[in-house]
């Protein structure tokens, strides 16, 4: 049986939980973290309208390391740095939204 998504409801249910486990709401966050990072990858090669093949090829890895790297399944920084270099883009770390 299939049965619809209820997104808000979902939400709640998320929000109690993370609410009463500091684990868990740390395993939360570092979740979120990782799928805005792999969301902020993806956009950034549409945006330059390439392909996964076309940065594969650019960045002169294999269009699977690519595709690791936009599942956050895996991946080197030097794997990472090409990716992003490839397409004119830098890795770098933040504090408190803060440049280091």
């Amino acid at each position: 049986m299939l049965i619809k998504s209820d997104g808000i409801r979902e939400q709640k249910i998320v929000n109690e939980l993370i609410s009463n486990d500091e684990n868990l709401r740390k395993q939360h966050d570092i979740f979120e973290a990782e799928m805005a990072f792999k969301q902020e990858l993806i956009n950034a090669r549409k945006a330059e309208s390439l392909t996964q093949k076309d940065v594969s090829k650019k960045a002169g890895i294999s269009q699977q390391a690519v595709s690791r790297l936009e599942k956050c399944a895996g991946g080197t920084i030097e794997t990472m740095i090409r990716y992003l270099s490839s397409m004119g883009y830098s890795l770098s770390i933040k504090k408190n939204g803060t440049s280091v």
